[in-house]
């Protein structure tokens, strides 16, 4: 496949994230061997049914959630994302109760992509905004 191919899997992959039946669409996008070497969540089970997990999570947490991709460069067999999860917490997320609040979690992943599959899954999360948003670490004090 072509690296435009390619990000057409993965653009795809995101925007299913956004949809009320992920499942099958999710089993359709990733390889049964699938390999996340960045897990989102502790004990997070491999493959496509630990993806099913996260997506279910950030859903349940963000009914509204929207994912807003900035960037998006591939070559050969792999492609980058810069992208931002959008919503409100309106659910338990990460173990935080609902604040009401608007989150905006930024990440970049890296996704290889192979016969029409996503096979690996490489992602960096600005964790601290992210739980700072939470409530669950304080906002720095400006002077």
């Amino acid at each position: 496949m072509s690296a435009e191919e390619n990000k057409k899997v993965v653009q795809r992959f995101w925007k299913v994230w956004e949809e009320e039946d992920f499942v099958d669409l999710i089993d359709e996008l990733l390889a049964p061997d699938y390999i996340n070497h960045s897990p989102g969540i502790p004990d997070q089970p491999e493959g496509p049914e630990g993806v099913r997990a996260v997506v279910d999570m950030f859903r349940s947490g963000m009914p509204d959630l929207r994912v807003v991709i900035e960037d998006m460069i591939a070559e050969g067999d792999k492609v980058a994302v810069r992208y931002t999860l959008e919503g409100t917490h309106e659910g338990e997320l990460f173990g935080v109760p609902p604040t009401g609040q608007r989150l905006s979690i930024k990440s970049i992943s890296v996704e290889r992509v192979s016969d029409g599959k996503i096979r690996e899954h490489w992602r960096i999360t600005d964790t601290l905004d992210m739980m700072q948003q939470l409530g669950v670490i304080p906002m720095p004090q400006h002077a």
